[in-house]
């Protein structure tokens, strides 16, 4: 069996690169200048005395040049690097080295985005003389010697397609090069015939101390940050800062971290190098170590990748504890002003729990109260589970001065469930509503007998509704009705609805859930015997009066306590209003 090699489309690969793999085709002026840089390095460890040059120049509106004095390419290795699509070796022997950042062959590629031609004229630190290749999108491509004397070191020449001119301009390759390459250690120069202008910074921001640091990022931002945190992670080769934002961010809100490879600028969107919890912080980070994706836009996902997360996650945690006892005043603006992603924080991780719970807030029926406030009211404490739990009884229990905590928020319900493992002698009761009438004060034998009526009237009547009565003395009097319920009963009343709108199948279906599957709960609708309405209501010896009362009650309760009225209660609610403005009617007329 003879074996063959694959045919390479270059022209489909080139728009593979310029339509998938590159964000944006100002990416080739990255690539460009990683070359320079690596062929720098490769240079000096050659042991050449160089003082390592990238030079950008721009001839015209559409020609430009990019020059480095770095190890040029003997006749062999352009063979290597430019003839075989692909390659990801490094210019010559030391290519193993970790101190190169691009792959030479694969990134000169990058340069066919926006050119139909790429000249490389080179000449080697290893000797031979000057030679020129020519290559076409198409896969063709010359070589030759050339006579004239050159120095050491490659010059790209590269022609602008038409529509792509703008990445040409000058304004446009000195934002692409300082963007991309303004911290990288070699000078990088941009001239047009005219001037000679050094892009790039000797001074990172990651090699900066604190108060510098905070300048950097005022600048970058136009506004002072709240702190800068220095991150580090010796596994991988991780050098940064984050720098708390000044104000709220949403927790959907994508981060951008301006993260860096080598000194080169690897991306300036990274929305995933720090926890998902620090979402209040943006970062700026050099690595040495981990592993770019094919784009060279971002990294590739790896244990080492994780681990290095990790590591920054806990830079960040380490300087939150140690502010909290410099520096309590911005410790609490912080929590201020980025409640939400500090709740986040303090449920994800145990040790930032103990930290910040005592600083957080929580919705009470006394208020929104810091949980040292709350502790100092209460060490037994009632949390709902819902929001609209909440909002049924909070009223009636601040009433009775019964300190209930809303855990209907995100993560309430969980940090406040946790309290008993950072305070010993707190104990975290989750309230069911649906017993919470259980609290109330019951009726007497006599008054049991005065309400028996009313009350299995009451159950006939709301018996279609999943909702069961029942009576007690409770506070504020001018209450005369609490409506209880959960979410399984909500689900429950759901099912119903939609068992009447489905087929004969799917009504099966809803069936089974419904009667066979579960035990059906009931909602409460709990008539307070403090109020004079109530005991009107139920002394009334006129059944239809009676049934126009319940009736009213119930939806009423419903409209108080923001529940949704399905079809059925919203008829109900208007006939039993008519009925009762007719009855009203009908009485002012016998008079």
């Amino acid at each position: 069996m003879s074996q063959k090699n694959f045919q390479v489309n270059l022209q489909g690969i080139i728009d593979l690169l310029s339509n998938h793999l590159y964000s944006d085709p100002g990416v080739f002026v990255r690539e460009l200048l990683q070359n320079g840089v690596d062929a720098i390095t490769a240079r000096k460890r050659l042991g050449d005395e160089v003082e390592g040059k990238v030079v950008v120049e721009v001839f015209s509106s559409d020609t430009i040049s990019v020059y480095d004095n770095g190890c040029g390419l003997t006749e062999a290795q352009i063979e290597q690097f430019l003839a075989r699509i692909g390659s990801s070796t490094k210019r010559g022997e030391l290519d193993s080295s970790d101190d190169f950042i691009g792959q030479f062959g694969v990134g000169l590629l990058s340069c066919f985005v926006v050119s139909d031609e790429i000249v490389v004229i080179t000449r080697s630190a290893a000797g031979g003389g000057a030679l020129e290749w020519r290559g076409k999108p198409d896969g063709t491509y010359q070589l030759k010697p050339i006579k004239r004397q050159v120095p050491v070191g490659t010059t790209v020449f590269l022609k602008a397609k038409p529509d792509y001119e703008d990445y040409f301009m000058y304004y446009r390759l000195a934002e692409l090069m300082e963007k991309y390459g303004q911290y990288l250690p070699i000078p990088i120069h941009l001239a047009d015939g005219k001037d000679d202008n050094r892009i790039n910074e000797d001074r990172p921001v990651w090699t900066m101390d604190a108060a510098d640091a905070f300048a950097y990022v005022e600048n970058m931002i136009y506004r002072k940050p709240m702190g800068i945190i220095p991150l580090r992670s010796i596994l991988g080769g991780v050098e940064g800062i984050a720098y708390i934002l000044p104000y709220a961010v949403s927790l959907q809100e994508e981060k951008k971290h301006r993260v860096y490879l080598k000194n080169m600028l690897l991306s300036d969107k990274l929305n995933n190098i720090l926890p998902p919890w620090a979402f209040f912080v943006n970062a700026v980070l050099n690595t040495d170590s981990l592993k770019p994706t094919a784009s060279r836009e971002a990294f590739q996902e790896n244990d080492l990748f994780f681990n290095v997360q990790e590591e920054l996650g806990e830079c960040i945690k380490r300087y939150l504890v140690e502010l909290s006892e410099r520096d309590p005043a911005t410790f609490k603006r912080i929590i201020m002003v980025h409640y939400a992603s500090i709740k986040a924080m303090a449920a994800e991780d145990e040790r930032l729990y103990e930290l910040f719970i005592r600083h957080l807030s929580f919705e009470t029926t006394e208020g929104t109260l810091e949980v040292s406030k709350l502790l100092q009211k209460s060490k037994s404490i009632l949390v709902t589970a819902t929001l609209d739990e909440f909002r049924q009884i909070a009223r009636v229990a601040k009433a009775q001065d019964l300190l209930v905590v809303n855990g209907g928020y995100v993560h309430d319900l969980e940090l406040i469930c946790k309290l008993p493992d950072a305070e010993a002698d707190v104990q975290v009761t989750v309230l069911d509503v649906l017993t919470f009438a259980s609290r109330f004060a019951r009726l007497d034998a006599e008054e049991r007998l005065e309400v028996q009526d009313f009350v299995e009237l009451s159950d006939r009547l709301l018996e279609r509704f999943q909702c069961r009565a029942l009576v007690r003395w409770f506070e504020p009097a001018d209450l005369p009705v609490l409506y209880t319920t959960n979410q399984e009963v909500n689900f429950l009343k759901l099912a119903e609805e939609a068992q009447q709108q489905a087929g004969e199948l799917f009504g099966d279906i809803i069936h089974v859930v419904r009667s066979e599957l579960y035990e059906q709960p009931l909602s409460q609708l709990c008539y307070n015997y403090n109020n004079p309405i109530v005991r009107k209501a139920v002394a009334s010896a006129d059944p239809e009066l009676q049934q126009v009362c319940i009736e009213l009650f119930y939806t009423q309760a419903l409209l108080m306590g923001n529940h949704p009225l399905g079809p059925e209660e919203l008829r109900l609610m208007n006939a039993s209003l008519l009925k009762f403005m007719n009855l009203g009617l009908e009485a002012g007329e016998v008079r």
